[in-house]
Order: structure tokens, then C-alpha cells, then sequence
């Protein structure tokens, strides 16, 4: 069970780097801002719905223009804004990409409690945690690497996008892209890749 606490906090989510956004983990004490990108058409329509359940506590930013880190300028703008204020409310960026650390780390060395976290999972770490994938998805795991690490490093995809292809074509268009998400998810938990300036590296 969520515990709720009388400090603020700001989630603010880079939608364009991390979909699965459980908002149900987040207890009143948590006002959020959804970063969309301007090539973002859709959102799921499970996310839209558990958005309305928390109102006016939950706000839809959708970013202009197509520029490489467009929308991370806009997520720095608003940690900006948040800097000029008393009090603060402590702020938390949802995204795996580690290009927002030096920021982070700037501001909080200023005084201002923020942090950047992959999944909402991390804010409560003894809470129940998501379930463990499939037989079929763990075996899906291992075939990715295996033809990943077969591949020269120059050859693998670097950006999120490219990569969710190569996952769709390794399994000839069969896998959901729930699937291929649960895939890449999993990937980044066990630290196998990561992600800076929207680029991903391998560890492997």
C-alpha cells in the first residue's frame, strides 16, 4: 500500500523516453507534469484514464519543434522555474536518460532535492514490484542478446526506436510491442544498456 506524505513532490515525466507510467504507485503528496513529444500521436488509453483519476494534479505538456533533446529543454526549463521557488517541492524526473544527471546534480549541490529515476518502481523499492516476465519473454531476452552481441558494436541500433525494430524483426513481426517494451524494459534493469541523450550504449 502507498503511504502518503505532507511533503510535495513533482514528478516529471519524458514520455518519449519511458512509457510505462504507474501512476497508481504515486500517493497524494505527488503533483505530475507528462512530457509529450511533438512526433508523439497516441497515448494509452490505460494511462489517460489513471490521469484522470488524480485531476488536477496531473498536467500534459506536449513540446514543439523536432531538435535534437527537444523535449529535455523543456524538462530543464521547468526545474528552472521550480529553482525560483520557496518553498520547493522536491523533484523527480522519470527517464533513463542519463544526460539529465550533471542538472540534477547541479541543483541538488544548490540546495534543491531532485533526483532522476528509471521507473516509478524506485519510489517505493519495498513495495510490490512488477511481475517477473514470462518464460517466452525470458527466452525472447536471451535471443536478443545473443544476436546483439553477435553484432559489432557499430552495428547495433542506438536509438530506443531503432532498437524496438530490431527486436520486432529478429522475431519476424510476431511480438507485441508490449512485448518488445517488456524487452527493453528488462534490458535496462539488468544494466545490459543505457541511455544518454537519447542514444543508447551497450554493456555487453
Amino acid at each position: 500500500m502507498v503511504t502518503t506524505t505532507d511533503k510535495p513532490r513533482l514528478l516529471l515525466v519524458d514520455f518519449e523516453n519511458v512509457q510505462q507510467v504507474e501512476l497508481a504507485r504515486l500517493d497524494d503528496s505527488y503533483r505530475v507534469i507528462i512530457f509529450v513529444g511533438a512526433d508523439q500521436k497516441s497515448v494509452p488509453f490505460d494511462l489517460v484514464t489513471k490521469a484522470q483519476q488524480l485531476g488536477s494534479r496531473v498536467e500534459w505538456q506536449k513540446t514543439t519543434g523536432n531538435g535534437s533533446n527537444a523535449l529535455d529543454f523543456f524538462i530543464a526549463f521547468q526545474l528552472g522555474r521550480v529553482f525560483d521557488r520557496a518553498p520547493r517541492p522536491e523533484c523527480i524526473v522519470l527517464s533513463r536518460d542519463k544526460g539529465f544527471d550533471p542538472l540534477i546534480r547541479f541543483l541538488s549541490a544548490s540546495g534543491m532535492q531532485s533526483r532522476r529515476i528509471s521507473s516509478l518502481a524506485e519510489l517505493h523499492p519495498k513495495a510490490t514490484s512488477a511481475a517477473p516476465a514470462s518464460a517466452p519473454e525470458d527466452q525472447k531476452l536471451r535471443r536478443v542478446i545473443e544476436v546483439l552481441g553477435r553484432s559489432g558494436k557499430h552495428a547495433r541500433p542506438r536509438k530506443r526506436k531503432t532498437l524496438s525494430q530490431a527486436i520486432h524483426a529478429m522475431f519476424q513481426k510476431k511480438t507485441s510491442q508490449q512485448e518488445v517494451d517488456r524487452i527493453i524494459d528488462a534490458m535496462f534493469a539488468a544494466k545490459l544498456i543505457t541511455e544518454t541523450h537519447n542514444t543508447i550504449t551497450y554493456e555487453f
